[in-house]
C-alpha cells in the first residue's frame, strides 16, 4: 500500500509524494520542520491516513 502526502504552499503550488508506509507518513511529518526555512509553512495531508495540518519550518539557513 501507497501512502500519498500532499503538499500545498500558501501560494497555491501542489506536491504529492508516495511513502510506502504509516511509519514513513509519520518521519517525514515530524522531520520535514528541520528542512523548510524559518518563516515558510506548508499545508500538509494525507486522505488515507486522514490527517491533515500545517508544518512550520524551523531550518536557520547559513548565509556564510
Amino acid at each position: 500500500m501507497t501512502y500519498t502526502m500532499k503538499i500545498e504552499t500558501f501560494g497555491g503550488s501542489v506536491k504529492t509524494i508516495a511513502l510506502p508506509s504509516k511509519g514513513a507518513v509519520a518521519q517525514f511529518v515530524s522531520t520535514y520542520p528541520n528542512q523548510l526555512p524559518v518563516g515558510v509553512s506548508v499545508k500538509v495531508s494525507c486522505d488515507l491516513l486522514g490527517i491533515r495540518g500545517v508544518i512550520k519550518g524551523k531550518a536557520v539557513l547559513n548565509n556564510g
